[in-house]
């Protein structure tokens, strides 16, 4: 399980460079394209802006697998010193708190999707719902990374 997991996180990594670098691309040709006179393609800033989400998610997908994102640390802190069992058990309710809600932001994605299938956006004129396709898929990232962090950490005590 751990070796897909890795797989999974440097597939989910390099897609958020890659639509870093598409992002930076697409930015530098807009200042480029203003500077010089020319018109700048409306596509450009609205596909810059869906790399940007995407990266971002998938991004926020693996802080989940490094257990960097944002977290409640004081409480656990401070229990790790007087009482590290109650430590551990808090961490992992946390964890357990963290997966429940990254699945209720699946379903919600799933929702937010096959709504956004029958409408346009302005500049690419493509279905909203593969701008929006990120979000179930990177909940989804992050509650298989939580679990295998949990699973992974269990596995090693």
């Amino acid at each position: 399980m751990a070796a897909f997991v890795s797989a999974v996180e440097r597939v989910t990594r390099g897609a958020a460079a890659l639509c870093l670098a598409a992002m930076l691309a697409l930015v530098l040709a807009q200042v480029g394209l203003r500077y010089s006179g020319a018109g700048v393609p409306a596509f450009t800033e609205e596909l810059a802006r869906y790399a940007m989400i995407w990266m971002t998610l998938l991004a926020m997908a693996v802080a989940v697998r490094e257990g960097s994102h944002i977290g409640i640390d004081f409480i656990p802190a401070t229990l790790r010193a007087k009482a590290p069992r109650a430590a551990k058990w808090l961490e992992a309710m946390f964890d357990l708190l963290s997966v429940a809600l990254f699945i209720i932001l699946i379903w919600q994605g799933i929702d937010m999707v096959s709504f956004a299938f029958v409408q346009r956006s302005e500049g690419l004129q493509i279905r909203l719902a593969y701008p929006y396709v990120i979000m179930p898929i990177a909940f989804l990232l992050a509650a298989l990374f939580a679990l295998s962090r949990r699973l992974l950490e269990r596995e090693a005590a």
